[in-house]
């Protein structure tokens, strides 16, 4: 439909050899962001929401310097060859979408960002269609929607009632753009030069993305101040820094190279059951029968989604 406006080049079939290894990333990848929500939150109290993501940039970026540095002749190539798709990965991936999601939650709840992570596998498949072409499997389509619907017998604890009741909030439309920014970042992450490791490409990203934000966090800082130093702030920082965004970005970016972005979305399903899992471990909370529901659709949608015959042996190849 729209595909020559945003012309793409064709994933490869990936072989059954090369899936598990991506699902397993995916998993723990939607394991690290489902601890990200308890942690954001307890971090959004010390910190605003453009300060605490401009501050995890600046932890990535002193991170992978040394990376960066190891493949400092590839990085030049990249950057001459590849300057545009690494540009869009950090306007669609990095401060912005960041900023986006925390300062939406800031005058929204919990459960509305579970509701819009929810909707992001959907705007894969419609803008991968719309934008870049992407057939459509009827497999993934009804995978999605199964896993969405696990995904609301958690939120609303098997009450249908709950949706009907439910108000926007003032930071949904905010963190709704947020959503389709990650999207969008999914879709393009194939095109990523791939003579630098992901390490490398979030290191870019971060050298991106901490001018563009820097305005934001300083403007947030005239009217709320750093607060004094305190060592659990910080290890919240490193851990948000390192775990949340880094090390979850590098195992996304290689579960996306190995299965596409249409199925690896699917997966992003998985991170309210952990972050209701982490809830009940640190949190206090109790589990119901209605997790267990919600567990049964999220699993059976991303098995649909994911079961696909093997690829032919001529498939294309990287």
């Amino acid at each position: 439909m729209f595909a020559r406006l945003w012309p793409s080049r064709p994933i490869p079939s990936p072989t059954s050899a090369s899936r598990a290894p991506a699902f397993a990333a995916l998993l723990f990848t939607m394991a690290l962001w489902g601890s990200n929500t308890t942690v954001a939150k307890l971090m959004l109290g010390v910190y605003g929401p453009y300060t605490l993501t401009w501050l995890r940039w600046l932890v990535v970026l002193a991170i992978t310097a040394p990376f960066a540095w190891q493949e400092r002749a590839a990085l030049r190539t990249a950057l001459r060859s590849h300057w545009l798709p690494l540009l869009l990965l950090a306007l669609l991936g990095g401060m912005l979408q960041n900023s986006l999601v925390f300062s939406g939650l800031n005058h929204s709840t919990a459960v509305h960002l579970g509701l819009l992570n929810s909707a992001v596998p959907v705007f894969i498949l419609l803008l991968g269609w719309m934008l870049m072409g992407q057939r459509l499997h009827t497999k993934e389509f009804i995978g999605v929607f199964i896993s969405a619907a696990g995904v609301l017998v958690i939120l609303f604890q098997g009450n249908p009632a709950g949706l009907l009741r439910m108000q926007m909030q003032p930071g949904d439309p905010v963190m709704l753009a947020g959503m389709v920014l990650w999207a969008l970042y999914t879709l393009n992450l194939n095109r990523r030069p791939t003579t630098i490791s992901l390490s490398v490409m979030m290191f870019v990203i971060a050298v991106i993305s901490l001018p563009l934000g820097l305005p934001l966090a300083l403007g947030e800082l005239s009217s709320r101040p750093l607060p004094p130093f305190a060592w659990l702030p910080f290890a919240g920082l490193i851990y948000m820094s390192a775990g949340t965004t880094l090390f979850s970005m590098v195992l996304y970016g290689y579960g996306i190279k190995r299965i596409g972005p249409a199925q690896a979305s699917v997966f992003i399903h998985v991170m309210p059951l952990f972050a209701c899992l982490f809830a009940t471990l640190f949190g206090g909370e109790s589990l119901y029968l209605y997790h267990a529901a919600g567990f049964v659709l999220v699993a059976s949608g991303a098995i649909i989604s994911c079961y696909r015959s093997a690829p032919a042996a001529n498939a294309a190849s990287k």
